[in-house]
């Protein structure tokens, strides 16, 4: 993989761009049942507002490599197997679009914070949404309770990923 990134300050906004290439096992795209290279660009702004709200908003752009369609795949049992790993690798499609959002509050002196984040995508209707509160009962312990759900096309990457929709608790402490 090779990669930049640049953030930067606007006033009380924060920039932030990342761009990314992965090399993978199948540079030419000729193995349906191997990754391709991709590109991968993130775009994105964040601020607080009063003292605790902060607010993320990001664009996202993944580009497929010598890509090439699964149904075009020649032999009918291969298509299906080469349909369903380009949905698992989430290289379904050439061009992906895609966004998030991350919003979190923190209340009682710091020691509650409150975040919810989700991603969804533009190609193929999918998204994944993660809430979560976190309360720092001391320095050291800390109780989490979230979820992370998954939903959309099942044909997409995050709506493959519905059966894996959970609910979460965690106690952490820290030495």
């Amino acid at each position: 993989m090779i990669g930049a990134d640049a953030a930067t300050t606007i006033g009380r906004y924060g920039l932030r761009g990342e761009l990314a290439y992965t090399f993978t096992q199948d540079p030419t795209g000729t193995n349906p049942f191997v990754k391709n290279p991709f590109v991968f660009l993130v775009i994105g702004a964040d601020r607080t507002f009063f003292e605790y709200l902060n607010m993320n908003v990001q664009c996202i752009l993944r580009v497929v490599a010598n890509y090439r369609s699964p149904p075009e795949t020649l032999d009918p049992l291969q298509r299906g197997v080469a349909l369903q790993q380009a949905v698992v690798t989430n290289q379904r499609d050439r061009w992906q679009h895609a966004a998030s959002l991350r919003l979190s509050h923190k209340w009682l002196h710091e020691s509650l914070e409150g975040e919810v984040v989700g991603v969804v995508s533009f190609t193929h209707f999918g998204y994944a949404i993660r809430p979560k509160v976190t309360y720092a009962f001391t320095d050291r312990w800390k109780g989490i309770i979230g979820a992370d759900v998954f939903g959309g096309d099942r044909h997409s990457f995050f709506g493959n990923l519905r059966d894996n929709t959970a609910v979460y608790a965690e106690f952490r402490w820290s030495f």
